[in-house]
């Protein structure tokens, strides 16, 4: 099914909108934010607690570990490792096995109540704000790049979560929790919103996301109930972007 799936994205006109296709859900502790690691091939999970656990292929969970913020709300994966956030505004970097590279800071700029973010290549982040239904880019000097407004899209996503990144497409996709739309966000990479999918079929209250775009995998964290849930996922957007990378597992 999967490699049918990419193949098919692959294909002029295969699809024309965003299509999630349900393999199957797992209760995992808390997965507020999720992120996909074509190292290990398998889902770094922060749970809203100080832990960060890290899934493996099969489901399991083969790795835990402790930060030194009050809470794991959120996290990227760098080029030097994990980057976490409490959600305040407080970050700090730790190695995959969990040794503490970088102590607690704040970055520079207005950055709080971060829900979601993902690392760029050249050192900037994206970033989801809860309290003003913001997803924002800034760059290592901490200025505003670009910024996708909530409350004044149509339909709004007004409680923004997990955020993840088609390396493929240069798509981005944000997850709506319940006292939003409970739906997924699919945005173009210039911001332009694509689609809307609701996730009320499959859980409640939407926090984390994850993608394997060279599979065509996609992952979703429901905070009701504990869920993960597993899905195929066809792109609205199907050719590569210039600027294309590979996430292919590197174990297999």
């Amino acid at each position: 099914m999967r490699l049918l799936l990419v193949f098919l994205c692959l294909l002029p006109g295969a699809a024309t909108a965003l299509e999630l296709f349900h393999r199957h859900t797992l209760n995992v502790r808390g997965p507020s934010s999720l992120e996909f690691d074509p190292t290990m091939c398998g889902v770094w999970i922060a749970n809203e607690g100080r832990e960060v656990a890290f899934m493996g292929p099969k489901g399991e969970i083969i790795r835990r570990f402790d930060t030194a913020l009050f809470t794991a709300k959120s996290l990227t994966l760098t080029s030097e490792g994990l980057l976490i956030s409490d959600g305040t505004g407080r970050f700090e970097m730790r190695s995959r096995e969990g040794e503490q590279l970088v102590e607690p800071y704040r970055l520079p700029g207005a950055v709080w109540d971060v829900e979601g973010i993902i690392a760029r290549e050249g050192g900037g982040l994206v970033i989801t704000q809860e309290d003003d239904a913001r997803v924002w880019e800034i760059d290592t000097d901490g200025k505003e790049l670009w910024a996708i407004e909530g409350f004044s899209m149509t339909p709004p996503m007004v409680e923004p979560q997990g955020i993840a990144y088609d390396r493929r497409t240069g798509a981005l996709y944000v997850v709506d929790d319940q006292e939003g739309s409970n739906s997924l966000f699919e945005f173009a990479p210039d911001g332009t919103l694509l689609a809307q999918v609701s996730l009320r079929e499959w859980g409640r209250d939407p926090e984390g996301i994850a993608i394997q775009a060279d599979t065509g995998t996609m992952w979703i964290g429901f905070d009701d109930g504990g869920a993960l849930a597993t899905f195929d996922y066809l792109p609205t957007l199907r050719e590569e972007a210039s600027d294309a990378t590979s996430d292919a597992c590197a174990l297999f």
